[in-house]
């Protein structure tokens, strides 16, 4: 019998990804990196509320699907960005 398969053609392997909660006691997070992510969010508020006058760049997504969407809305960042 011939390979008849519609779906799945192009995937070689597949691997079950490890869970959010196994990998938070896999790698345990330090009071060093907790005092990381508290001073970076700080460092993002403060630019937000204009506090720190740096530019806050958002990069994403890190996929398009809907190609049209995503040309629409740089167009909007645009014509933000002239304002």
């Amino acid at each position: 019998m011939t390979d008849r398969r519609i779906e799945d053609l192009n995937i070689a392997s597949q691997q079950v990804l490890t869970s959010p909660e196994d990998l938070k006691t896999q790698l345990p997070t330090t009071s060093m990196i907790a005092d990381g992510v508290m001073q970076a969010r700080q460092i993002i508020k403060n630019i937000l509320d204009g506090k720190d006058h740096r530019l806050f760049v958002v990069i994403g997504p890190c996929s398009i699907h809907d190609p049209e969407a995503a040309l629409d809305y740089g167009r909007r960042l645009a014509v933000s960005e002239g304002s």
